[in-house]
């Protein structure tokens, strides 16, 4: 592996024409990126501009990058640290399998550390790839399809404080209904600039009609629904007009009920489409007819990679009585390497003896309540007896399942 990436250099792409480069290269090893720029220049200097690209070069040239943005994320318990957002990780394709992707990851979450970054957060294209770096899956998301014409009934009553918004010109106010949103979801993000950049340009670009709607009264907003149509040779003689959910936020069930009341009950609409929803979102409970929602299409979101642990751990919330004592494990971050305690009073350093050994990856996976400890031990990812088992239940124990509901 030494030899693979010993002519590999990393130099940070500061600047517009470094971070249109870097672009340049992940949209070539991606093949189905569009180019920004060919539709807008200034969109694209605005996407990129908070990045912080790195670039692998082999005898001078470009041939591989990773991207990333400031961010934070929430723990159980409510609590936020900070996160890099990592993306655009690409390699060039002539010179994929040589280590240039490893030597970029593993440097790029190094400086972060560094940086005191607590987190590394990411979506990934390979679920087979980022466990080798540390990163473990934080949270869950399925797709929900509502067939309206299954016989349900669906929110008959209007709400006099759900109003539409012009779907394009109220990205501002979208951007403030999201920064004020509470912190009830861990693996929720704060979004950066970037972020909402991109969104505003695949809405103005976009082929077919999109809509928002808000609830709460002006300026007291407590949430927003963003959707679009689902295109349709036909759409007015269509046997199966579709809207698609891009985003939902609601502070509370009763936002949640009004913002999806609000496009359940159009009578226009076959379907409702909600592509991204926590695995225990109850709308298959709201409904009279529980059939005419299909959830289907689990998949992972979150991967998250601890970097600071002792910060990590001590934000996150813990249950239960008992300390258990466990050897984690990180070939990379020597900081992070040894025997921790961990209980309802947080995370130390310990010279007992531990009575578990775990991956840093399962650590955070636990942390954030994405999987129980009884389905790891099932797997053979985490080896205790029965007693331990049970007390990292109560020690990582969530209310509610992860979730982010975002890409990026």
């Amino acid at each position: 592996m030494t030899d693979r990436i010993a002519n590999v250099e990393v130099r940070s792409l500061a600047g517009d024409e470094g971070r249109r480069q870097a672009f340049a290269l992940f949209r070539q090893s991606m093949l189905g990126i569009p180019d920004i720029a060919r539709s807008s220049a200034d969109a694209e200097t605005a996407y990129l501009a908070g990045g912080e690209p790195l670039g692998g070069f082999i005898n001078g040239e470009l041939q591989g990058v990773v991207n990333g943005y400031d961010s934070a994320v929430v723990l159980p318990g409510g609590n936020l640290v900070s996160h890099l957002a990592v993306t655009h990780v690409g390699v060039s394709p002539m010179h994929t399998r040589r280590g240039v992707a490893r030597h970029l990851l593993t440097e790029q979450l190094r400086r972060a550390h560094r940086q005191g970054v607590v987190v590394a957060g990411l979506r990934a294209s390979d679920a087979r790839i980022y466990g080798r770096y540390g990163y473990g899956i934080a949270s869950w998301s399925v797709r929900q399809e509502v067939d309206l014409s299954n016989g349900g009934q669906f929110f008959p009553e209007r709400r006099g404080d759900v109003r539409r918004v012009d779907a394009l010109a109220s990205f501002d106010l979208f951007r403030r209904i999201a920064k004020n949103a509470p912190a009830s979801r861990a693996a929720t993000l704060v979004r950066w600039d970037a972020w909402w950049t991109i969104q505003e340009f695949r809405t103005r670009l976009s082929s077919v009609p999109h809509y928002a709607v808000v609830v709460g009264s002006e300026g007291a907003e407590r949430g927003y629904l963003r959707f679009h149509v689902q295109p349709s040779d036909n759409w007015f003689t269509s046997p199966q007009r579709t809207v698609i959910v891009d985003d939902f936020i609601a502070y509370d069930g009763d936002a949640w009920r009004a913002l999806l009341g609000h496009v359940l009950s159009q009578d226009i609409l076959h379907k409702v489409i909600l592509p991204s929803r926590p695995v225990d979102d109850p709308l298959p409970v709201l409904v009279d007819n529980p059939r005419a929602v299909q959830t289907s299409e689990l998949r992972d979101e979150s991967w998250i990679r601890p970097l600071d642990l002792g910060k990590f751990l001590n934000a996150r919330k813990f249950g239960g009585s008992d300390r258990v004592v466990i050897q984690i494990d990180d070939p990379l971050i020597a900081a992070n390497h040894g025997v921790w305690s961990i209980g309802a009073d947080g995370a130390t350093r310990s010279d007992e003896r531990p009575s578990l050994k775990l991956s840093v990856e399962t650590i955070a996976e636990l942390a954030f309540g994405a999987q129980p400890p009884t389905a790891l031990a099932a797997a053979g990812r985490v080896q205790a007896d029965q007693a331990t088992i049970e007390a990292l239940s109560l020690l990582f124990a969530t209310d509610l399942k992860p979730h982010s509901g975002i890409s990026f």
